[in-house]
């Protein structure tokens, strides 16, 4: 894939943990594993007063076990100071790990950091000497020995090879190759200097943070960058050289694409920019006098590195970020980053002119803290604690400070908006009828101070290089007709100000922008002199560009549906940048600005686009904070307000000493509530930004823990997001391949046990010296023993257009099948499994009767697992042969991989009839490159159905069963 990489490449980005965990129950009601009774009997019998135990959805083992207050896990072992803590630490895995779902040989300390009430000892798991990746478990030891919790996930029942017939060096070189053909972001600067940072040989249990059973794959884990812009993760199959997965270690304050960048010397192009000039000068170093020359962006960053650091110093005693003294770096007015954001890439935080706020400065460094702790992974529930994370910190240095602070900054009530938060824009398509609906947007450009109600127009422009007809980036071709209209434009080229004021120009009184996934954008108020800006889906989008296409008038209302607003700045997120205009995320009402407060709202993201919604989904644990700290009644739960003191410690607790890098919400709830029992009584320390400032705090006492349970409720934490409904592409079970009251007489059947024999192949190509990838026969794919035939549709390829070029469509054939009977119907039934980029790749059947012309078999004449979609146009920038045809693509529920199904076609909804000759073709087609596994199809046969014999033949029948 390459013209429509960045609307589709999370397909790839998401593969191997693109869902949201599954439900679980608490900590309390969650049953121990099934298959492990006497281990978790003998844990018990082990611990000193009740044990909590709560199993790890993605194993069934235990996840988190924890002694109830007063408790402990391991009591016949003393434990004092560090040595102490390690030791009974590994003692207890020693006995128990087989419970969690490995071997203590397998487990090795990688850490040990000293908590507030005692010791995070971190073990790591290995297999044959290497890696498993996320595999950790972190056990608590509090201050008088006793051994609190353990918790965390490993990869159980590993049996796999560790050589790797993919070397690392070519692992590199693939993973090198995919980002820079699908580069994160848009215009992205800096894929000249791509280059492999870390390449590890490791063991990847594919599924693991979206907390779903998957497969243990021997991997090649390569981090590539380029120091700025670009930090990837790509997990590249080590046998195979597959991409499994991908995902951003770049973390951004903001989810934005107004990009306003400039370089002293701009000689490249975002693709080369090998002749930029970009010069790093130490402008201030620890010690020089403040503000010295430091304009005010800068300054900030300096003031803002040392409250952030302050912070977790006086209050946790980290020193630094890595917990050692690190050097905090920043960078200001970085010109490699699309404008206005800011991000931490690894090693510096950096951040463009107007992005330099309190809260932001200490948001980026708190990223870097997560990095050196829990390590949670930047996708998912995991991703959205990892960005709620920053935002807690970032506002709790916000509120501690006297820089910044905007009043007032009362309390609110619940479900109440700021003020100051902008509109909050409801789009509702009021005609046709046929299309009427509310679409959820995504924020709002400019003023919205009334219901806002006219025709939408889509007006074509100037196709500019890396643009299209459709983006609003040039003169319309007709600026007469978007005087007084709705304009809708396309995502794409420019930024969302110049559409808006391009249309503006024209006359337009409102402005629509489709995205090109289903999820909107999100903004704020960035200019109050722009008509009414808002986003929709790509849904929602092209719903309204088929009503126009055909001729059919569309009338749309933007309306302001914020409701009551409140006069208080409090909870609010980046409201001090001036180049956002406005907060970009509300804390206390997260959907105030489209985010969920809970998992149930209608706003929580369950598309692939931003990692899988790490910054809108991150509403719901920046919420629960909020309430914690100040209390109130949200979702029907009461909360006491515990105040900063208590919230921090409890918070960091958690991250520290229970999160491991693919926790989700679940496990947040059992570490807040265990971190708030080990801290009951213990010596906690004030909040607080003023250099070495360490004041003792109010102890927690156990009754403040019910307000940790409540949040945990009013948030819905422990909830599966069931409005995702996340499912298998082809769907399990289905009818009898001929119906009720009929047998089958089988007419042809394939099992390609014999390979692929009698099977003519076949291969179509895009460009002139292009090549494609032919089916095999093979054993294994999606999991099946049996041998299946398979296409593989992987991330080999360049979208080059060239020799190297991947677009292609290839086929096998079967021979000529006479249909013979069938007085009830003809049917022919396969089962199949597909994982590919989703409309991009897929595959589809095709069937020639007598001497006719192939067609493609068209959904309306499956009766059971129609094809999915509809693959984009080469219009849309598709290379792939089969574009604009029907076709089975994607994944499961946007997981890395898909699952076995059965689909069944009524031939006689094909023209088919008794006595003619019918041929078979499989073919699955792919554009250029990127791609994830392929289309496997077995148990292929054609019946012919007749009715079921009369009575005594079914007496008969009964008696042989």
């Amino acid at each position: 894939m390459k013209i429509l990489k960045t609307g589709l490449s999370l397909v790839v980005l998401g593969a191997g943990i693109a869902a949201v965990p599954t439900q679980l129950a608490t900590a309390a009601e969650r049953p121990a594993p099934a298959d492990g009774s006497s281990l978790v009997q003998r844990l018990k019998n082990d611990a000193e007063g009740a044990v909590r135990l709560a199993t790890e959805p993605a194993t069934g083992k235990i996840g988190f076990a924890r002694a109830s207050r007063g408790g402990d896990l391991l009591p016949d072992v003393r434990a004092t100071g560090r040595a102490g803590a390690v030791e009974k630490s590994t003692t207890f895995l020693d006995r128990h790990a087989r419970a969690f779902g490995t071997t203590a040989d397998h487990l090795r300390e990688v850490s040990t950091h000293e908590t507030a009430r005692g010791w995070a000892v971190r073990f790591d798991q290995t297999y044959r000497g290497l890696p498993v990746f996320g595999g950790q478990l972190v056990a608590s030891v509090d201050d008088e020995g006793d051994l609190t919790a353990v918790s965390g996930y490993v990869a159980p029942d590993l049996r796999l090879g560790t050589d790797p017939r993919i070397s690392a060096a070519e692992a590199g070189r693939r993973a090198v190759a995919l980002v820079r053909a699908d580069p994160p972001g848009e215009g992205t600067r800096g894929l000249a200097r791509l280059a492999v940072r870390d390449n590890t040989l490791s063991i990847y249990r594919m599924g693991s943070v979206k907390g779903e059973t998957g497969p243990a794959r021997l991997v090649h884990v390569v981090e590539v960058g380029n120091g700025t812009t670009v930090r990837e993760m790509v997990f590249v199959d080590a046998l195979t050289g597959k991409s499994l997965n991908r995902y951003s270690m770049i973390h951004h304050a903001l989810d934005r694409e107004l990009r306003e960048a400039k370089l002293e010397n701009d000689g490249g192009t975002p693709d080369d920019p090998s002749d930029d000039e970009i010069s790093y000068t130490t402008v201030y170093r620890e010690g020089d006098p403040l503000p010295g020359s430091l304009d005010e962006d800068q300054l900030n960053e300096v003031h803002g590195t040392g409250e952030a650091y302050w912070f977790f110093r006086n209050a946790f005693g980290r020193d630094s970020f890595d917990g050692k003294g690190a050097k905090m770096i920043t960078v200001n007015n970085d010109p490699t980053i699309s404008c206005p954001n800011a991000n931490w890439n690894g090693e510096t935080t950096n951040y463009c002119s107007g992005v330099s706020s309190d809260d932001t400065v200490a948001h980026e460094w708190a990223h870097a803290y997560t990095e050196y702790t829990s390590g949670l992974v930047y996708q998912w529930q995991s991703g959205a604690m990892n960005e709620a994370f920053s935002d807690i910190w970032g506002e709790t240095v916000d509120q501690l400070n006297d820089r910044y602070n905007e009043t007032p900054d009362t309390v609110r009530a619940d479900g109440v908006c700021s003020a100051y938060t902008g509109a909050i824009p409801v789009l509702t398509i009021t005609a046709p009828e046929s299309i009427a609906k509310e679409c959820v947007t995504g924020g709002t450009l400019g003023e919205l101070d009334g219901p806002v109600t006219g025709e939408v127009v889509a007006p074509t422009d100037a196709e500019e290089e890396g643009g299209t007809t459709t983006d609003g980036c040039s003169t319309y071709d007709d600026a007469s007709a978007v005087a007084g209209k709705v304009v809708l434009v396309d995502r794409g080229l420019c930024t969302f100000v110049e559409k808006a004021q391009r249309a503006k120009a024209a006359g337009a009184k409102a402005v629509i922008i489709g995205n090109r996934e289903d999820a909107p954008v999100s903004f704020t108020d960035a200019d109050k002199t722009l008509p009414p800006t808002v986003s929709i889906g790509l849904t929602d989008r092209e719903a309204i560009r088929t009503a126009l296409a055909d001729g059919e008038v569309v009338e749309v209302e933007i309306v302001d549906a914020g409701g009551e607003r409140f006069d208080s700045y409090r909870w609010l997120s980046g409201e001090s940048d001036p180049a956002f205009g406005g907060a970009i995320r509300d804390m206390w009402n997260p959907t105030c600005l489209g985010d969920p407060a809970k998992v149930s709202d209608a706003e929580y993201k369950c598309s692939t686009d931003d990692s899988g919604g790490v910054h809108s989904n991150s509403g719901v644990v920046n919420h629960a904070y909020a309430l914690l700290v100040d209390g109130g009644t949200s979702n029907g739960v009461d909360v006491a307000g515990l105040g900063l003191d208590k919230a921090a410690n409890i918070f960091w607790q958690t991250q520290v000493a229970h999160l491991t890098p693919t926790s989700n919400f679940v496990d947040l709830a059992d570490g807040l509530e265990a971190s708030c029992a080990e801290l009951v009584g213990k010596e906690i320390n004030r909040v607080t930004v003023q250099p070495d400032t360490t004041e003792p705090a109010t102890a927690i006492a156990a009754e403040d823990c019910s307000s940790v349970s409540a949040i945990v409720a009013a948030t819905e934490l422990r909830e599966e997001p069931a409005q995702c409904n996340f499912g298998p592409l082809l769907r399990k079970g289905g009818p009898a391949t001929c119906g009720k009251g009929t047998t089958s007489k089988v007419l042809f059947r394939e099992n390609f046990e014999d390979g692929l024999a009698g099977w003519r192949k076949s291969e179509r190509v895009t460009f002139d010296g292009g090549k494609g990838i032919p089916w095999r026969a093979g054993r294994g794919i999606g999991g099946n023993d049996s041998k299946v035939a398979f296409d593989p549709s992987d991330d080999r390829g360049t979208c080059t257009y060239d020799a190297n070029d991947r677009s292609s469509a290839n086929a096998i054939t079967s021979r000529a099948i006479r249909l013979q009977g069938g007085g009830k119907g003809l049917r022919l039934q396969f089962r199949h499994y597909i994982a590919s980029e989703l409309d991009i790749d897929g595959g589809n059947v095709k069937v020639k009767l007598g001497n006719g012309k192939w067609k493609v078999v068209k959904p309306s004449a499956y009766r059971f697992n129609a094809p999915n979609t509809e693959l984009l146009s080469t219009a849309e920038g598709n290379t792939n042969p089969m574009a604009s045809e029907p076709a089975f693509s994607g994944t499961d529920g946007n997981v890395a991989g898909g699952s076995w199904g059965r689909s069944i076609v009524d031939l006689k909804k094909i023209g088919a009839k008794p006595g003619m000759k019918i041929k078979l073709r499989f073919e699955m087609g792919r554009d250029g490159c990127g791609g994830l596994e392929g289309w496997a199809v077995d148990d292929v046969k054609i019946v012919a159905c007749k009715k079921k014999a009369g009575g005594k033949g079914r007496r008969e029948m009964a008696a042989i069963r």
